[in-house]
């Protein structure tokens, strides 16, 4: 019996620079691009299976058999590691809630429901047929923006927003999409540098978007131990020690440790004081990376870095570091593969 398979060729053009980055997206036709179109049997790397599956999701099949729709609708989710890396921190994040009430209560859904509409109407007019628009990159943008404005609080470690369930699954394969595509280039990057020990770039899927976690975990705990010394202080007759010491010291800790002073702030006291200080530690290193891997504002919060990254340039937002490296032409990657539904039931088997 002949298995299922799903083939598919694209190229990524990109724009000059220390780093490349994706200036267009074109899929290859079948019938068209036949002297291009040579898939691969054999693939060493999934990321560009896994792009090119969440493009024909993302641009609603369009262009897509009948059984390639069917392939990607069977085995997407089984393969792209982000919609179960989503589901099990959004576990995470909903027993921590039973206990302590993590996720805020908010009121106005009309305006989350408005931007879930909003920003699906700029995926279809990113995701063509056969290309991807990026100049719509910067409507996402402003869209984010605006929502985020509206909520009345920064993204970082906000717990209040849950976005539908079909809505999380468009911004997880598009996530997952910008992810993969910044990681072949990565991959073509390194495999041209002339000294892998100072000028190769790497991706990462949280380092990238919350840098230093450790660092965070123990200023938040800093933090957090001012906060409970400092409480009887405010408020009282005498403003001397609130004026002079608590506020001051509040505005360092805002200016200097940002992150740290959103992760505490945006947690129940409940949950602070639950855990033994060991505990906390461990549950503020934990609750963190969960919040930007299995809620919807930690997904959108990844998703505006990759399109700032598209904006901007992928060295100016991910590796600012490659300034020094020697700035490089305008490249085509061209990308062609088969899978075949045995290969995916093979390395099920070995997992």
């Amino acid at each position: 019996m002949k298995h299922n398979s799903f083939s598919m060729g694209f190229e990524i053009k990109t724009n000059p620079g220390a780093v490349h980055t994706p200036s267009q997206f074109n899929c290859w036709n079948k019938n068209n691009d036949s002297a291009e179109y040579t898939p691969t049997s054999t693939l060493k790397y999934m990321n560009d299976a896994l792009i090119g599956m969440n493009f024909h999701v993302l641009n609603q099949f369009k262009r897509a058999s009948s059984s390639d729709q069917q392939f990607v609708s069977q085995y997407l989710k089984n393969i792209d590691p982000y919609f179960e890396i989503y589901a099990n921190s959004s576990e995470r994040l909903a027993e921590i809630n039973k206990k302590s009430s993590i996720q805020k209560k908010f009121t106005n859904r009309d305006f989350v429901t408005h931007f879930e509409k909003e920003f699906s109407h700029i995926l279809e007019k990113c995701f063509g047929q056969d290309e991807v628009h990026f100049k719509t990159i910067n409507q996402a943008l402003n869209c984010m923006a605006d929502f985020e404005k509206k909520l009345g609080s920064a993204l970082l470690y906000n717990f209040s927003i849950q976005f539908s369930d079909l809505f999380t699954q468009k911004l997880i394969s598009f996530y997952s999409f910008l992810f993969h595509m910044r990681t072949v280039v990565t991959m073509n990057h390194n495999n041209q540098v002339e000294d892998s020990a100072f000028e190769s770039i790497k991706c990462d899927s949280i380092n990238d978007y919350l840098a230093k976690t450790d660092f965070t975990v123990n200023d938040a705990l800093l933090y957090w131990q001012f906060k409970k010394l400092a409480t009887p202080f405010v408020g009282t007759p005498d403003v001397r020690v609130e004026k002079l010491l608590v506020n001051p010291l509040e505005q360092s800790f805002q200016k200097y440790n940002h992150n740290a002073c959103a992760l505490i702030n945006n947690l129940p006291e409940s949950f602070l004081t639950f855990h033994s200080a060991v505990q906390l530690e461990e549950s503020l290193h934990q609750v963190q990376i969960d919040w930007l891997l299995g809620s919807s504002c930690g997904l959108l919060f990844r998703l505006r870095e990759e399109c700032f990254g598209l904006e901007h340039g992928y060295d100016k937002i991910f590796w600012p570091e490659t300034g020094n490296i020697g700035q490089k032409r305008s490249a085509n990657l061209k990308f062609c593969f088969e899978l075949l539904e045995s290969d995916l039931i093979t390395n099920k088997k070995v997992a």
